[in-house]
């Protein structure tokens, strides 16, 4: 599991650190290898190559000279290029050291005369904020139009480490060396082009100064290596009604991908491993769900309302529309005291009569329909989506499932990430599928949480988006060929 961190949070938890007596110096040193261990990787060997190293003035320039420094040891041929003097004690030692080695300090016309098998951005780190100073602008106007590999130590320049907000002409990066931990903005930019292929590298910090942030609500997000450990157990002996019973309410007439989408919720549900299925739905669409899902039994809804099946979680909303009539029924089916998934309609439904769900509801907009239910546009949620999780999760109760290429989950006091995806999976059906294994994992395993199953099924569905990708390619998967890859990968992390 990862631990994700505000730039403020970096920055407590290294000034704790010195105070227990690790020189700064030496953590700067630490952090230049280990980064400059990844530029020796992706460039195959510095040997012989010629770098570009872009400083600063501050800490993260510092670390800039002290590759610069490793790149000659390593036969490497490094030029430099500096915005000012630097600034910071630990930057001023090691340019001095620059200095000593005769490495060249360029201006920019000098070094438009130079070719460069990279160039490595070290101008600004996670201090920075607003929009580049005019000089570091035109600087990086210019690199990012050079057809060579570009690197950024820490976060592209340009980049808000805290929002994730992009000056215009924010480094380009193909990769980006992050030193101790992800940023928040790392995650929640909306351009990651401008970040690249991420390489996490330690900087040395001890164990003890993570004490000081111990009282904190840290940001974390799950590893694909945690998936194993966060899927349900099951006995030799289980039978089906030990894992959990799904009651479904989705599809509508008239609509026939409506009735689809609600096949892949519940097939996403049984491949996730429920072992009860039953969908509520018209009459009249019935044969169409018993044919698309054959293992799900099926109800007519009139029935279901009048006599409400026994369930473990209630999913509810792909496909159904918007009439008052479904809103009613929701409210029949619903109980606010067991667990329930809205999705889809039942969101739309939701933002035209706001309630509170309470403590055992999830829900699992995208920026549309948490727009709707904020009563705000799609811009103003997208600017600070951290926060306005946090409002729905205060508005609306439970656990919310803010979705999108990197997605969002919070409750009262947890809050994470889901950085693991593919864009195959951009197509529609994809959150139908979500909202069911979502269902699945609360009702076979309620005991371990909301929370803990929302994550584990965001990154259970983005391993098989992945592994469909692997198979068929980022444009042919279809929300079937996620829904099978589910067990590809589950079987895969069990051995």
């Amino acid at each position: 599991m990862l631990t994700i961190l505000t730039p403020q949070q970096m920055n407590r938890l290294e000034q704790h650190a010195f105070s227990l007596g690790v020189p700064s110096l030496l953590v700067m040193e630490n952090a230049a290898r280990e980064a400059f261990l990844v530029v020796e990787e992706v460039l195959k060997g510095a040997k012989g190559k010629n770098l570009l190293f872009l400083i600063g003035t501050g800490n993260n320039g510092g670390d800039g000279l002290a590759m610069a420094r490793l790149c000659q040891q390593k036969g490497g041929k490094p030029c430099i290029i500096q915005l000012d003097e630097a600034k910071t004690p630990d930057a001023r030692t090691n340019n001095a050291y620059v200095q000593a080695l005769g490495i060249p300090v360029l201006n920019k016309e000098e070094m438009e005369e130079h070719s460069f098998d990279a160039v490595i951005d070290a101008l600004f780190g996670t201090g920075f904020h607003g929009q580049l100073p005019q000089s570091a602008a035109s600087l990086l106007e210019t690199v990012n139009q050079w057809g060579i590999t570009r690197i950024a130590i820490d976060v592209p320049s340009g980049l808000d480490s805290e929002t994730g907000q992009q000056s215009r002409d924010t480094f380009c990066a193909d990769f980006t060396i992050v030193l101790g931990h992800l940023k928040t903005g790392h995650c929640i930019t909306k351009d990651k082009n401008r970040i690249g292929k991420v390489s996490l590298v330690p900087i040395g910090l001890p164990k003890q100064a993570y004490s000081v942030l111990a009282s904190e609500c840290l940001l974390t997000a799950l590893e694909e290596e945690d998936l194993k450990a966060s899927l349900p157990r099951r006995a030799a002996n289980a039978h089906k009604g030990d894992n959990g019973r799904v009651l479904m309410y989705m599809g509508s007439l008239g609509m026939a991908g409506a009735a689809g989408m609600a096949a892949q919720a519940a097939l996403a549900s049984l491949r996730a491993g429920a072992g009860l299925l039953t969908i509520a739905c018209e009459k009249e669409i019935i044969p169409i769900l018993q044919t698309l899902a054959p293992n799900a039994m099926c109800i007519p809804i009139e029935e279901a309302v009048k006599n409400r099946p026994r369930y473990d979680v209630f999913a509810v909303g792909c496909g159904l529309g918007q009439s008052k009539g479904v809103w009613d029924n929701i409210l029949a089916l619903w109980s606010p005291e067991l667990p329930s998934v809205w999705d889809a309609d039942a969101l739309n439904l939701l933002a035209k009569t706001p309630i509170n769900l309470g403590n055992y509801a999830v829900i699992t907009p995208h920026p549309g329909e948490a727009a709707r239910l904020m009563n705000m546009s799609v811009d103003e949620l997208t600017h600070s989506p951290l926060n306005a999780a946090k409002q729905l999760q205060t508005t609306y109760g439970g656990v919310v499932l803010l979705k999108g290429d990197v997605s969002l989950i919070q409750s009262a006091h947890e809050t994470a990430f889901n950085l693991v995806g593919s864009p195959a999976l951009a197509k529609g059906g994809s959150g139908d599928a979500l909202a069911g294994i979502i269902a699945s994992l609360i009702a076979q395993e309620p005991k371990r949480g909301l929370f803990h199953a929302v994550q584990t099924a965001c990154l259970w569905h983005g391993m098989a988006g992945e592994s469909a990708a692997a198979q068929l390619g980022l444009l042919s998967p279809l929300t079937t060929d996620v829904i099978e890859h589910l067990g590809v990968v589950s079987a895969f992390t069990a051995e």
